[in-house]
């Protein structure tokens, strides 16, 4: 994923027939991979600058401040450009880019959920400028945008360019859902089990079935390694609270202590926990925003690549539908009297148009969805590359900072006279 700008906030079928079906079309092989030649002079990066709160109380919300700096990018005139968003509007453009996109194979980012808990506190909190929810939906919010423009069939939307240049509110999307992401999840989750159950599909295509065992895999390593990566941040803020209580508890000692050089002692002790949990706390706040944040972000592309999988398996049964039905019209030609076989004949021949269309754009989806794939695996490699190797950087800076806090009270320690 491109670097911010600055450092940011952060068919139908027949449900009785329990014979399997199959996809009886040939396997398709990946496109050729195309050599990476990007312009040097182009340059595309989104940020989420800042939030505030605005609106009365009935609609009070939060607008996030989207600073884009572009160059070399179709249809966008200037290099800078400022606009004011509020949540809705994000949630807009994605259904914008969805219904355009999806249908095509193009592998969609998911934004972050509407969470009541952020809304509650839009109406009842004076001080959110530093809510770490808050904070971490204004990074996921930037993440989505970084991965819209990146996209090279995305980046020159015209609904994508409106977002990020029209100063003015958007007009909404028309085809927004009256149910939240969250339970539309749910219920296509549901409807993907029902669908296996009921509709068993032998795929005859092994790069899709290869692929599927793949992503499963990779799903599960990483709900694992968020789950660890979430009890790490936890850990951090445990370790941080602790030490400040500690240090406290140290200060007290050391003001109640006759010995001299005990008492210093226990002051420089006290201030090397303080620094120490500054720099746990410090340490929580970057882990939980550069890895957890991040492997959760995989996690919802892994998402999104089981939602245009499924669009390619809904164009499959429509095919399918298409097929079934001229099939039925077709045998209908030898029992029609002559008055019905003019209409009977139209009907064969717009069906077989609608199959041929829905078979055309059935192997163009698979094409597509091979070459999206192929992207992105090589955005994860580097992806996983950057972020294990920051948090390990970002591990040893502090583990050296927590030693040389050491190093500073051992002479204190030394010199303790009972």
């Amino acid at each position: 994923m491109a670097e911010s700008i600055s450092e940011s906030l952060y068919d139908d079928v027949d449900l009785n027939d329990d014979a399997p079906e199959v996809l009886n079309t040939p396997e398709i092989p990946p496109e050729p991979k195309k050599a990476q030649n990007p312009q040097n002079s182009q340059i595309f990066k989104v940020k989420i600058a800042e939030f505030e709160k605005r609106g009365g109380f009935f609609d009070v919300h939060f607008v996030y401040r989207v600073e884009t700096e572009v160059e070399g990018v179709a249809g966008y005139n200037r290099k800078r450009y400022d606009t004011w968003r509020r949540f809705t509007e994000f949630m807009d453009l994605h259904e914008k880019i969805v219904a355009k996109y999806r249908q095509k194979g193009v592998i969609i980012p998911q934004p972050p959920e509407k969470k009541m808990s952020v809304m509650a506190k839009a109406m009842t909190a004076t001080h959110t400028s530093q809510d770490p929810e808050i904070l971490q939906r204004a990074r996921h919010l930037e993440r989505f945008l970084n991965r819209l423009i990146q996209h090279p069939r995305i980046q020159s939307d015209c609904d994508l360019r409106d977002f990020l240049t029209v100063e003015a509110a958007l007009p909404a999307s028309s085809v927004k859902p009256d149910i939240s992401l969250g339970v539309l999840k749910a219920f296509n989750g549901f409807k993907d089990v029902i669908d296996k159950i009921t509709i068993p599909i032998e795929e005859t295509d092994q790069w899709f079935e290869k692929a599927n065992s793949s992503w499963e895999e990779l799903d599960e390593n990483l709900r694992k390694l968020h789950a660890e990566a979430v009890g790490l941040v936890q850990h951090r803020k445990a370790m941080a609270l602790n030490g400040e209580m500690l240090a406290k508890s140290l200060s007290s000692l050391a003001a109640s202590e006759d010995s001299t050089t005990l008492s210093l002692a226990l002051t420089s002790l006290t201030d090397t926990y303080e620094q120490s949990a500054s720099i746990w706390s410090r340490q929580a706040e970057e882990h939980n925003a550069k890895f957890a944040e991040a492997v959760e972000e995989y996690l919802g592309l892994l998402e999104s690549i089981r939602d245009v999988v499924a669009e390619r398996i809904h164009v499959w049964q429509q095919w399918k539908k298409a097929q079934k039905t001229l099939e039925e019209l077709r045998s209908k030609l030898s029992t029609v009297d002559d008055l019905k076989v003019k209409e009977l004949n139209r009907e064969i021949h717009e069906t077989n148009e609608a199959k041929e269309r829905l078979q055309k754009e059935f192997d163009e989806m698979s094409k597509a969805i091979k070459v999206e794939i192929e992207r992105f695996e090589e955005e994860r490699h580097e992806d996983m590359k950057n972020i294990l190797v920051d948090f390990i950087q970002n591990m040893i800076q502090s583990h050296v900072q927590i030693a040389e806090l050491w190093d500073q009270f051992a002479p204190y320690a030394q010199k303790i006279i009972i």
